[in-house]
C-alpha cells in the first residue's frame, strides 16, 4: 500500500507551464509527476486537475482560504503527512495571509498533522528591495519572527539552496529540522540550436518584479556598448503586484525606458513559445539584486542547457555542493558567472562569456543531469 500525502500547492489546469501567476504550480507539477507512482497524494489548489488528483479548494486573495484548508484536511482522517509549498503572495498579496500563516500552522500541529513546509523565499534584509525606511526594518523584523514560529511549529522544513539552510539554522527551533532539497530540473526540454546574430543575444526571464532586477539590467546595459550585444526581457507583469500603485509607476517608467532604447519586452511567454525563446538567446542574465529564492528560470536555464551569469547576491548558489561539484568538473570558478553592478563589471563578465558560451553551456548541462527531477524527487520520497 502506498503511503499518503496531501500537497498544498498552486497547480496547472493543464499543461506544467501554464500557470499565469504562480511559479509554484510548474515546480509542484513536476514533483507530482515523478511521485505519484510512489504515493497516493491528494493537491490541494487553486485549480481542478482530475488526472493529477488535485482538488479546487482555495482561491488567491479570499480571506477564507486557510479556514477552507483546515475544513479539507481535517475530512482526510487517514493521511497524517502534509507537503505545502510556500512564498509570499501564493495564498494572496495582502501582508495577511503571511502573517497567520502560522497561525495556519498551529492549527494543522493540534489537529496531529506531520507537516512539511518547503520555504520558496527567505530574506532577512529587505533594505535592497525597498530601500531604507520604516517598511523596511518592519519587513526585517518581522522575518525573523515568522521563520522562527515556521520552524516552531513543523515538522520540517525544506529549503532549495544550501545558503538558505545555513541563515535558517542561526534561528530558535532549527535544530534537525531544516533539509536541502534542490530544485529540481526538466530534462524533458533538450538543447537547441539556435539562429546566428551579429550581436551576442542578452535575455532575462521571469516576472518583471524589483525583487529580480529588471530596471537595474535595463539601467546598466545602457552604460555598455551596443554594437555587441542585444538586450531582450522575457517575460511580463508580476500579477502579485499589478494593482500596486507603486508598481503600476515602476512599469510604466520601465516600459518607457525600453522603448526608447529598442529593447523587446515579450509579455508572459506560453509554454509553446519557451523552445523558440531559449533557443534564440545565447546568455541568460539574473540581475537579481538578493537572494531570496532558487530561481525557476535558473532551472529552465539548466533544462535548455544555456549558459548564464548571476549578480553578485546570488553568489550564495555556489554555497550548494552540486554547484561546487560541478566547478569542479568544468574547470570552472564562481567568479567566471558573477558580475557586480557596474559598467566594468558586466562589460568584462559579458566579454569572457561571450569567449567562453561552450564552458558556461556545459556547466548547465552537468547541474541539469545533477537536479534532474527524477532525482530530486527521490529525496522528498525519503520523507514520506
Amino acid at each position: 500500500m502506498k503511503n499518503k500525502l496531501i500537497i498544498i500547492s498552486p497547480y496547472p489546469k493543464k499543461y506544467t507551464y501554464s500557470h499565469r501567476s504562480s511559479a509554484l504550480a510548474s515546480f509542484n507539477k513536476n514533483l507530482v509527476d515523478k511521485l505519484k507512482s510512489k504515493l497516493d497524494i491528494v493537491i490541494l489548489s487553486d485549480n481542478k486537475n482530475k488526472k493529477d488528483n488535485a482538488i479546487k479548494i482555495w482561491s488567491k486573495n479570499d480571506f477564507f482560504n486557510y479556514f477552507k484548508l483546515v475544513r479539507t484536511i481535517n475530512s482526510y482522517k487517514n493521511i497524517q503527512n502534509i507537503l505545502i509549498q510556500f512564498e509570499w503572495g501564493v495564498f494572496g498579496k495582502n501582508i495577511f495571509f503571511v502573517m497567520t500563516f502560522p497561525f495556519f500552522l498551529l492549527v494543522l500541529k493540534i489537529l496531529g498533522k506531520k507537516i512539511s513546509v518547503v520555504l520558496h523565499g527567505v530574506n532577512f534584509d529587505f533594505q535592497p528591495i525597498y530601500g531604507f525606511g520604516l517598511k523596511t526594518n518592519l519587513l526585517n523584523i518581522g522575518s525573523y519572527s515568522f521563520y522562527t514560529f515556521c520552524l516552531l511549529l513543523t515538522n520540517k522544513i525544506i529549503v532549495t539552496e544550501d545558503y538558505f539552510k545555513r541563515k535558517l539554522t542561526k534561528l530558535p527551533f532549527a535544530d534537525n529540522k531544516i533539509i536541502f532539497i534542490p530544485h529540481g530540473v526538466d530534462a524533458i526540454f533538450k538543447k537547441q540550436n539556435k539562429n546566428n546574430f551579429e550581436k551576442l543575444q542578452l535575455g532575462y526571464f521571469g516576472f518583471l518584479h524589483p525583487y529580480k532586477g529588471p530596471r537595474l539590467l535595463l539601467d546598466l546595459f545602457n552604460l555598455v556598448s551596443h554594437n555587441n550585444y542585444s538586450l531582450s526581457f522575457l517575460g511580463g507583469e508580476s500579477p502579485n503586484l499589478l494593482k500596486n500603485q507603486d508598481y503600476q509607476i515602476y512599469l510604466k517608467n520601465f516600459y518607457l525606458t525600453a522603448k526608447k532604447r529598442g529593447i523587446k519586452i515579450t509579455g508572459f511567454i506560453e509554454q509553446n513559445m519557451l523552445i523558440k525563446y531559449f533557443r534564440d538567446v545565447d546568455l541568460v542574465v539574473f540581475p537579481y539584486p538578493c537572494f531570496i529564492s532558487s530561481s525557476g528560470m535558473l532551472a529552465m536555464t539548466f533544462s535548455f542547457e544555456k549558459p548564464f551569469i548571476l549578480s553578485r547576491p546570488l553568489e550564495g548558489y555556489f554555497d550548494s555542493f552540486d554547484f561546487q561539484e560541478a566547478l569542479k568538473e568544468t574547470g570552472l570558478n564562481k567568479e567566471n558567472f558573477i558580475f557586480d553592478f557596474n559598467k566594468e563589471s558586466l562589460e568584462k563578465r559579458l566579454s569572457w562569456a561571450k569567449n567562453n558560451l561552450d564552458k558556461l553551456a556545459n556547466f548547465s548541462r552537468i547541474m541539469k543531469e545533477k537536479r534532474d527531477w527524477k532525482t530530486v524527487a527521490k529525496q522528498y520520497e525519503k520523507l514520506f
